[in-house]
């Protein structure tokens, strides 16, 4: 058998502020083989993106680990930006606001690639083509306050696939999108991945995106992982009654949309429905 592309034995990470300390992670356990892709699934604050920063070396300064983080099948940690590309949440946060898309792109090229300036604007363009920026060439040169929330996400996609990466981390790219933009994306990057035959590590709170787009998933609350399996097996007979409470408050395209949402209580993980009594 050959060895994982990333193999994670009892990590955890604490972030310390002052005096304070605060465990983000805890006792995290679990491999990816080399072109498979894994979904990061939990509740706001379960430890998905820390758990994907620490993945990709971009952990603060301020934080504490314990356990390994290895890449066997490698040897040596990958690179970020040539090894590794990563697509943040938010693209305002990771585009240059006062350089062309162009330049951003050529120059990612240049620094990992070892190419010529005018190959990389080559590349660039084709770059933007890839993840379906209408008129490639010609948008080399606009900046990123002039494309849509939903085309600085995909400049994004093709900042992080610029280096050539092998491995690709995605830190919830859709969370601030709407829907009809959020579906093109998933399907896009989905294509992406295919096409490129990256590994691939996906950060969502979405289930539904999940199951559609990962052949893995690890749940996770509270710093801890509840259970890991094949996203289809795992999501139709889940073993762990967090899972299982996370899959009961998904809603149906006809909730209507003043409907209260389902809450988990943090204790049982029983899924309590509006207008019941809490216990006690």
């Amino acid at each position: 058998m050959s060895p994982p592309l990333l193999s994670v034995r009892g990590f955890g990470a604490t972030y310390r502020d002052g005096a304070r300390r605060v465990a983000a992670l805890q006792a995290i356990d679990f491999d990816l083989a080399p072109g498979r892709r894994l979904a990061l699934v939990g509740e706001s604050g379960s430890g998905k993106s820390t758990l994907a920063m620490a993945i990709a070396g971009l952990l603060p300064e301020n934080t504490e680990t314990t356990g390994s983080i290895s890449f066997p099948s490698l040897g040596a940690p990958p690179r970020p930006g040539r090894d590794l590309g990563i697509v943040f949440q938010d693209p305002a946060g990771s585009l240059n606001p006062v350089l062309s898309v162009g330049d951003q792109l050529a120059e990612i090229v240049v620094v990992h690639r070892g190419t010529s300036w005018h190959a990389a604007r080559t590349i660039a363009a084709e770059l933007l083509d890839k993840v379906r920026i209408p008129r490639a060439r010609a948008r080399l040169s606009g900046f990123p306050h002039e494309f849509s929330g939903g085309q600085r996400q995909r400049i994004a996609m093709a900042a992080a696939l610029a280096g050539n990466p092998f491995f690709l981390i995605a830190d919830e790219p859709t969370s601030a999108l709407d829907t009809v933009v959020q579906r093109e994306l998933v399907l896009l990057l989905d294509e992406l991945v295919r096409d490129e035959g990256l590994t691939l590590l996906f950060v969502t709170h979405d289930i539904a995106l999940a199951s559609e787009l990962a052949d893995e998933v690890a749940v996770l609350l509270r710093g801890r992982m509840m259970e890991k399996g094949p996203v289809t097996a795992t999501f139709a007979a889940p073993a762990h009654p967090y899972t299982r409470a996370l899959l009961a408050t998904r809603l149906g395209l006809d909730t209507p949309h003043t409907t209260r949402l389902p809450e988990i209580d943090p204790q049982t993980f029983a899924v309590r429905r509006p207008g019941e009594a809490k216990n006690g």
